[in-house]
């Protein structure tokens, strides 16, 4: 059983620190592909691995939570929130990228704006939970 909680959270930490890593390619790829077509080609490759290395965290967190019998502390409240959020933005994230026109230049230029905004606050986000967490732990 130590086996498994060990591996859960090594995996989740990794995990973590991988996506942390996809949202600073993610939000440099919005911010430094000037040409439309080129940066949706490489948001439609990396935007999945993001958001399924964020769905292993979240599995893990729960495995690791489930192992723990559900114990909530102030840590598990703040990764719960931050993993809400993050799935919120990506919600609005997409349904903008899909209202966005390739020859409409407002619609690119507002969601590469949206884009960037959300990778920034997704980051902080990661970061501060990050070390609210190591900073309580046992």
């Amino acid at each position: 059983m130590d086996s498994l909680v060990s591996m859960s959270v090594y995996l989740h930490i990794f995990f973590v620190f991988l996506t942390l890593a996809l949202a600073f390619v993610n939000l440099f790829i919005v911010k430094k592909c000037s040409d439309y077509v080129n940066m949706t080609k490489k948001v439609e490759l990396f935007t999945p691995m993001y958001y399924l290395s964020l769905s292993v965290v979240i599995f893990t967190g729960l495995v690791v939570l489930a192992v723990f019998r559900f114990h909530f502390i102030h840590t598990v409240y703040m990764m719960i929130l931050t993993s809400v959020i993050i799935v919120i933005g990506a919600f609005k994230a997409y349904g903008l990228f899909k209202l966005t026109r390739e020859k409409d230049i407002s619609s690119q230029i507002n969601f590469r704006e949206f884009a960037a905004k959300k990778y920034i606050v997704d980051i902080l986000l990661l970061i501060f939970t990050i070390g609210f967490a190591f900073s309580f732990a046992k």
